[in-house]
């Protein structure tokens, strides 16, 4: 008897499932989308209610056909894409795809025996209302990417993009930027007398200066003179102690992730890239192989926007932790997390699917990223299901003349949740003060001022851009990583010192923006447009009036912006003379330029002055050296050659032989691994896209962790209108139109 056919997203996720149902199903993975818009030309029909025309994705007709025999032989086909807008989107693709006349969908927020189970008794019908909030956001997308982005390329420089979120992210960081150079710092002092009992002369502790005794008159010390003052008022003062205000307060756990406080969390504590972090989150999610166990997925589903948490999983926890810790370090009922405004509310909060599963058990199974984003996850939630933290808090005050001096001290008492969360550096601050009484009298060390001046807002950093996107309600889970992403690719934003800035080219198509089209880089407007696709969610509304109401004023905007002159981008000077054009008698300097390679500093003359920093260095690479060795491909000698990340051997017969020797470091080697498809050892490997596993033979082999390999997908062309009727034309020398990066 033919077995039911489930239909996943990634192999990952396939083999996970498969250990827990057995041969009772045939799984197969889509490996992704695979039908979208076209990539040559806008595939929306705006005149017919603005319809997508989808088409098969280059690459998929393989999958497909494979896909379509599968179901074919299939007693029923049950659809368990990502339970999401996305996921929704891929599911309806595949049942179009497929000819499903009444497609089933699983919906998996954990994939463990008993989340499958359920689902599996729980099948429902795509969500249409889902899938046509994906439209919705697919189709603005695009209408912004394929109009406005030709448009910057012809007012500004070629290759860039607007996109709804990613300019609204770009505006942040200018505007931030903005702030900087126009701050005034303000000039204030402190004032700290250092004192210790007469008996504890090593126990010195600091109290400052806060206010007059008469009165008690809060004192603002603004400037260096007035400090002077008050410190030759003080020479010969007696210090003794007349007020001690002790108490107890707590310190609640913080709530579990989710996606947004994972991302600025790993960012900050982890230094992983919010691309990276959800990556391994992915991977966690879909499935990790745990020895004897098989794969397993660690955590639940990391798209979300909730902080709540299904009672069985709270129940767990504490059940865990009284087991662990104690009872008195379990919470004694579910706390409930409160969020900040709009939430979803689809899927739990980022957590463990097994609390006991601890990751010192998993540490041999997961590799040095994977167990660190997994020991946060574990951590944050084990903490948000354990008793605050006690402190006894003690407020001394002091009094020297005419002034009062204040000294604040904090005891922790019980540690509470702190037993498995790292205390922030600001609560490292508290001190514990000597064992004082009213009436006491304090030996002065010395009275120290100190001048402090107003600082700047800091700059974004990639956690805190995240941060601010979601308190502005603008963008959704699934979009603060590509968006920080795409701002940096595009050259839009550069990170130094993890910090962010905008450069001359973000900062001039900031501006021209916000001059011909405002509302695309309005925060209310991609706030509210956010509001109303989740309105097309929850079946509110529907998506074409949505997009009709936003195309209809964003297209006059377009024709306007067309008689607008062109922009000319700011160079940003670094201060030095050409050397190039100082040999040759010119008055060249040198500049920070662009290319699609990001910033580089040549010469301000040019196309007159081809000056590159840098590139002289490469002019005197020195010449190749011979091995010894002959070319396996071409028989050729191999030389050892210098290259930009250092020195390495390849075949002397370049370009015509590409041939490079691949060296092995054996600190990449993964353990106790070998390529199921070569059967060669696995490194560590790093890419553009950053850390990964992959066969130590390529390019023979090009086996990635996961059985397939992410890859940039080709830039879209310009929309080229149809043709009204082939007629006989003279011919004439056209230039080959650009590609138009995708919003």
């Amino acid at each position: 008897m033919a077995n039911p056919l489930i239909i996943v997203e990634s192999p990952a996720k396939a083999k996970t499932l498969g250990r827990f149902l057995g041969g009772k199903y045939e799984i197969r993975a889509s490996m992704g989308h695979v039908r979208d818009l076209p990539k040559s030309t806008l595939g929306i029909d705006i005149e017919h209610s603005f319809k997508p025309e989808y088409v098969t994705i280059p690459g998929k007709e393989s999958t497909i056909k494979e896909l379509k025999a599968a179901a074919k032989g299939a007693s029923e086909i049950l659809l368990a894409s990502d339970p999401d807008r996305e996921g929704e989107a891929i599911a309806w693709h595949l049942a179009h795809v497929l000819q499903l006349k009444d497609p089933r969908r699983i919906e998996l927020h954990e994939i463990t025996p008993s989340a499958v189970q359920k689902a599996l008794e729980a099948l429902r019908p795509v969500n249409q209302d889902l899938v046509d909030a994906q439209q919705a956001r697919r189709v603005i997308d695009r209408l912004v990417g394929y109009k406005l982005s030709p448009l910057l390329w012809k007012k500004i420089r070629k290759g860039l993009s607007a996109g709804r979120v990613q300019s609204v992210a770009v505006r942040l960081v200018c505007e931030r930027e903005e702030e900087i150079e126009k701050f005034i710092p303000v000039e204030s002092w402190t004032l700290d007398a250092m004192v210790n009992k007469l008996n504890l002369p090593q126990r010195v502790f600091a109290a400052r200066l806060v206010a007059r005794q008469k009165g008690e008159e809060k004192l603002e010390l603004k400037e260096e003179m007035q400090v002077r003052e008050i410190m030759a008022q003080l020479e010969g003062a007696s210090y003794r102690v007349t007020g001690i205000e002790t108490k107890d307060t707590t310190r609640n756990a913080p709530p579990p992730y989710k996606t947004s406080t994972l991302q600025q969390d790993a960012s900050s504590r982890l230094r992983l890239k919010p691309n990276r972090t959800m990556s391994l989150a992915q991977q966690l999610y879909e499935g990790i192989e745990l020895g004897s166990e098989g794969p397993v997925g660690l955590i639940t589903y990391m798209r979300t926007d909730s902080f709540r948490i299904s009672d069985e999983a709270s129940t767990a926890a504490r059940r865990f932790i009284t087991e662990q810790y104690g009872p008195t370090y379990a919470r004694r009922d579910k706390v409930e997390f409160k969020s900040k405004g709009s939430v979803q509310d689809a899927h739990e909060a980022i957590r463990p699917t097994d609390v006991t599963r601890t990751p010192d058990s998993v540490r041999q199974s997961l590799t040095p990223d994977q167990l660190r984003l997994y020991r946060l996850i574990w951590q944050r939630f084990t903490a948000s299901q354990m008793s605050p933290a006690r402190f006894a808090q003690t407020r001394v005050d002091i009094s020297a003349g005419d002034y009062l001096f204040r000294a604040n001290g904090s005891v922790l008492v019980f540690d509470g949740f702190y037993r498995v969360w790292e205390r922030d550096s600001d609560n490292d601050e508290e001190k514990e003060l000597p064992l004082l009484a009213v009436g006491e009298m304090l030996n002065l060390q010395e009275l120290k001022p100190e001048q402090h001046f107003t600082q700047p807002p800091p700059r974004y950093s990639e956690a805190t851009l995240i941060k601010a996107l979601e308190e502005l309600g603008v963008g959704r889970p699934s979009t603060f990583a590509p968006t920080v992403e795409v701002i940096q690719t595009r050259h839009y934003v550069r990170q130094e010192e993890r910090r962010l800035h905008p450069t001359e080219l973000g900062k001039t198509v900031n501006s021209w923006l916000i001059e011909h089209f405002p509302e695309i880089v309005d925060v209310k407007f991609t706030a509210g447009m956010e509001e109303e696709l989740d309105d097309v969610e929850e079946g509110r509304r529907k998506w074409v009036p949505i997009v009709r109401e936003f195309f209809k004023p964003f297209s006059k905007t377009l024709t306007d912006a067309e008689a607008t002159q062109r922009v000319k981008v700011p160079m940003r000077e670094t201060g030095e003379d050409c050397p190039k054009c100082k040999e040759e008698g010119r008055n060249g300097r040198l500049v920070y330029r662009m290319s699609r390679l990001g910033e580089f500093i040549g010469c301000s003359l040019y196309p007159e002055c081809d000056y590159i920093k840098g590139r002289e260095g490469q002019e005197k690479a020195p010449p190749p050296e011979p091995t010894g060795e002959m070319c396996p491909k071409c028989g050729k000698p191999l030389v050892k050659r210098t290259g930009k990340r250092g020195p390495f051997v390849a075949c002397s017969g370049y370009p015509k032989c590409r041939y490079v020797k691949r060296e092995i470091n054996p600190e990449d080697v993964v353990p106790d691994r070998v390529c199921p498809t070569c059967g060669k050892p696995l490194l560590n490997r790093k890419g553009r896209f950053g850390s990964f596993i992959g066969c130590s033979g390529y390019p023979d082999c090009r086996y990635l962790e996961g059985g397939t390999r992410t890859i940039k997908p080709p830039e879209p062309q310009v929309c080229k209108p149809e043709r009204a009727a082939k007629t006989a034309r003279p011919r004439t020398t056209r230039s080959k139109k650009p590609t138009v990066p995708a919003a």
